[in-house]
């Protein structure tokens, strides 16, 4: 398991918010077996120039997106732009993912239209910097939210486009709020460290969420690890509250 702080938007990264992750997962007992160089560290330059053959500048505006609901629909391809923000063209037919846990599927990257490698500003988008930070790392499984199980298609394409072999995917339930919507920092009662903070301890935690993962009667991480089964479970999004977690007595 590797650690590695994707702050690729440097814009956005804050160190609070990285010294914050590595004290969560410490304190959950999610170890790992080394840490790599974070996104700001590496250049991506070379990646993107891998792919020269294979993408397109694009000077499409937030305006002109909003013409077809935000979605990309290729406007740029054969224009020619000498500058702007650079695509990478994906191949016009579907790609077959196969998940370890909702088996294989087939999606349409088209749906998501042509990435953005780099910004008309110059910064790279996590698109390309997690397909080349995941090459260099020898990264060979990915563990992440079911949300992005569609997305994977396009990331495919992405390994596909550098030659190389992508990872193994396991795509686990999404949690959402009250509200319906996914777990984030705008649901304060649920962040970790507010959690811990109030007094909740991380057993308690486990306990909620190891059975979404098909894993009853346990309460440790170190203990689950060989029940862990990539088919159960359930699929579907789970909705959780802070009521759910209540402090440790």
């Amino acid at each position: 398991m590797l650690l590695r702080i994707e702050d690729v938007d440097l814009g956005r990264a804050r160190p609070a918010l990285e010294a914050s992750i590595r004290a969560d997962l410490s304190w959950l007992g999610l170890d790992w077996d080394e840490e790599v160089r974070p996104q700001r560290g590496r250049t991506y330059e070379p990646w993107l120039e891998l792919l020269r053959e294979q993408t397109y500048a694009c000077t499409c505006t937030r305006a002109v997106l909003a013409r077809t609901g935000g979605r990309y629909v290729g406007t740029c391809r054969d224009a020619g732009h000498p500058e702007g923000a650079i695509r990478l063209r994906l191949a016009e037919a579907p790609v077959h993912v196969v998940d370890r846990r909702w088996g294989r599927r087939v999606v349409d990257p088209a749906t998501f239209g042509d990435p953005v490698l780099r910004r008309r500003d110059g910064v790279f988008t996590y698109p390309l910097a997690v397909v080349a930070d995941d090459l260099a790392d020898g990264v060979t499984e990915v563990v992440r939210g079911a949300d992005l199980l569609e997305y994977t298609g396009v990331q495919i394409r992405l390994w596909q486009a550098f030659g190389a072999t992508p990872p193994t995917y396991l795509h686990t339930p999404v949690l959402l709020g009250l509200d319906g919507r996914k777990l984030s920092k705008s649901h304060k009662s649920t962040e970790v460290a507010s959690l811990r903070a109030a007094g909740v301890a991380p057993e308690v935690i486990w306990s909620r969420l190891l059975p979404v993962l098909g894993i009853e009667g346990i309460d440790t991480l170190a203990a689950a690890v060989g029940s862990f089964r990539p088919m159960a479970g359930v699929l579907g999004p789970v909705t959780v509250g802070a009521d759910d977690l209540p402090p440790t007595p």
